[in-house]
């Protein structure tokens, strides 16, 4: 299921192109983590092809019960391949939209924060969401990602 909102348009369209991440390729990009950030807790991590998907969890912060907090994604990527990828967008059905909030450091393997909007319903501590990260080279990587606090 691809969740799609076409209510922002070219505006959202046009913010997503100028912060699309681009993954390295594994020139000098290392996947060796140490057992304790292998082990972030409250995270999963996601392997599809050359593309490592690390620390990946739905952070809730900002509110003093679920159905007021905000939902942020959160998490890496490392890509061990010969040649680059790009990540172009995300997507839930668990959000009408997910737009990037803090700019992708392609120097590093960090992708940004992503946050959840129009929540379709209040996300809960301890449950999971299926979120679609949509990269031009490896496609569509789905995962079963944890919510969490912000603790």
């Amino acid at each position: 299921m691809d969740a799609r909102s076409h209510r922002h348009g070219a505006p959202a369209a046009a913010l997503a192109a100028a912060l699309t991440v681009s993954v390295l390729a594994g020139c000098g990009a290392r996947n060796d983590y140490s057992a304790v950030e292998r082990r972030l807790p409250n995270s999963i991590n996601v392997d599809a092809g050359p593309l490592a998907l690390r620390h990946l969890r739905v952070q809730l912060i900002d509110g003093s019960s679920p159905d007021s907090a905000t939902a942020v994604l959160r998490g890496s990527v490392i890509n061990s391949g010969g040649s680059q990828d790009a990540l172009l967008r995300v997507t839930t059905p668990a959000a009408e939209s997910v737009h990037p909030i803090t700019a992708p450091d392609v120097r590093s393997t960090d992708f940004g924060e992503w946050r959840l909007t129009d929540l379709r319903q209040p996300l809960r501590v301890g449950t999971s969401v299926a979120v679609t990260f949509h990269f031009a080279a490896q496609g569509k990587v789905t995962a079963t990602v944890p919510v969490t606090t912000a603790a």
